[in-house]
């Protein structure tokens, strides 16, 4: 008793899931990393048959090989969940800012850190609930109650990778349909958004500059 079925890459079943699921892993694989394995492994609902070609416990080395591992998803050793507004982290990749917030990036420390030192008063990912119950968590939500303006602010840490940039377009979509453009836009009926990035670190010429502008009116 034979079914038709049909392989795909790695690549093509991210973001899918099946029932079951049939990963080959042969040996050499020069393509495999921390990440891809990860999105293997995690595409099935109910059972994974793993076929690995060589010795399983050569897999145990991808636990060094990137920093995937700062939210929960570690197959390879227990995580420490520590609850950052409404998600869940490790305890191993997390920071504080002045205030005691845990935050996920040191970029993000910085800029609250800054954003304290100036008085801003400010909440690290406040959900915003859009339109049909849609929501998402900006980095920094800073209302003004001067001016009646909302300033969500998202830091851009990853630009220059294909797929973060991706979602950061989906994201950003996202704000616009919901009343949210980009403040040198001119900003729109439900806020204000701005954006920082680094490349070769942080900018911090850059955020004080939107420090500037908000404290300004924009």
């Amino acid at each position: 008793m034979l079914e038709l079925a049909y392989a795909l890459t790695v690549h093509k079943a991210q973001g899918s899931e099946f029932d079951k699921v049939f990963v080959v892993l042969p040996n050499p694989c020069r393509i495999l990393s921390r990440e891809l394995l990860y999105t293997a492994l995690t595409r099935q609902n109910s059972r994974l048959i793993l076929f690995c070609q060589g010795e399983p416990n050569e897999l145990l080395d991808y636990r060094h090989l990137s920093d995937a591992a700062r939210r929960l998803t570690n197959l390879f050793e227990p995580p420490e969940p520590v609850r950052v507004g409404q998600r869940v982290y490790d305890n191993k990749h997390i920071h504080r800012s002045r205030r005691g917030e845990l935050m996920i990036s040191k970029s993000e420390v910085i800029i609250a850190n800054e954003l304290a030192s100036a008085g801003i008063e400010y909440e690290y990912e406040r959900p915003y609930i859009g339109k049909d119950n849609t929501r998402r968590y900006p980095d920094f939500t800073i209302e003004d109650a001067d001016t009646g303006v909302t300033w969500f602010w998202e830091h851009l840490g990853m630009l220059g990778d294909a797929e973060y940039e991706r979602k950061w377009k989906l994201k950003l979509e996202w704000y616009r349909g919901n009343g949210i453009d980009l403040e040198e836009e001119g900003g729109g009926p439900n806020g204000m958004l701005l954006t920082s990035t680094e490349t070769d670190g942080i900018d911090q010429g850059q955020i004080l500059g939107l420090i500037k502008k908000i404290k300004s009116g924009g």
